[in-house]
Parts: structure tokens; sequence; C-alpha cells
């Protein structure tokens, strides 16, 4: 008797492809943020995402992270932001990334009051071939000593 066929191998992900993937995404919401594009930015969240901050409370949904960012906006015309990733965590599978990163927020730009800084938690998922935002924590970290470790 014929040994069976071994079965059909996996597709093997392309990590880093994906990594990248994920980091432009990160550079898109920037970009949108920058130009003032609150509905932009919940586009690139899942229909279920959402935001939670210390200082913005919980945007659940694409209405909710819209109306938070056009009331910042609002608020704040001049505000300066920046923000880039320290890592990425890429499932094997490849549909699922958490990355970790920094921020600064000015809301007067160029004005007297200082920058806050802080630091950001996002959960990517793939949908669809696409990836998408499906959670975000930011917290800024004035007053709170910067781990050493």
């Amino acid at each position: 008797a014929e040994a069976p066929p071994p079965p059909p191998e996996e597709p093997k992900v392309d990590v880093a492809a994906e990594k990248a993937a994920v980091s432009a995404l990160n550079a898109k919401w920037l970009e949108l943020y920058k130009a003032r594009d609150a509905a932009g930015i919940a586009s690139l969240f899942d229909a279920n995402g959402y935001t939670i901050s210390g200082t913005d409370g919980l945007s659940d949904g694409h209405d909710e992270i819209t109306a938070t960012n056009q009331k910042s906006f609002a608020e704040n015309p001049d505000a300066t932001a920046d923000w880039g990733s320290k890592q990425v965590w890429m499932s094997e599978s490849g549909d699922l990334a958490v990355e970790r990163g920094w921020w600064t927020v000015d809301d007067d730009g160029e004005g007297k009051g200082a920058g806050v800084n802080g630091e950001y938690l996002t959960v990517f998922i793939k949908v669809g071939g696409e990836w998408k935002i499906l959670a975000d924590a930011s917290v800024p970290l004035e007053g709170v000593e910067e781990s050493t470790d």
C-alpha cells in the first residue's frame, strides 16, 4: 500500500512584512491626527474597536472614536503630537499584533503650556486581509519613574 500524501504545508507568515504593515497603519494614524481627520482615524479601527485613555476615558466604536477626536481637535486646535513604536509582537499566525510605544502631546502647540509624555499599547487584528486596530490604551507618565529593567 502506498503511503498517504503528506498534509499540505501551512503557508509561512512573513513576520517582518506583517510588522511593517502594522507600523504603516500606526504612521497613517499619526498622519490623520495631524490632518485633524477624526473620521479617518476611526476608520482605522475594527467595528468593535475602542480606545481608552487617562484623559478621554473610553471611546467604544467608530462613532465614539470620531466624536472624541472631533472634541479634542476643537478644544485644542493648536495641539501637536508625535508617537512611535518601541516594540511590535506578532502572532505566529500573522493575524494578531500588539505594539508598545511612546507618545507626546502638547495641547497648545508652541504655546506656554508643557506637553505630556506617555506610553501606549495597541492591539491590531487582521480582518479580511487588512490590519485594523482592535484596542488602544494610552497613559500619561508624568511623575512616574521610568522602568530601567
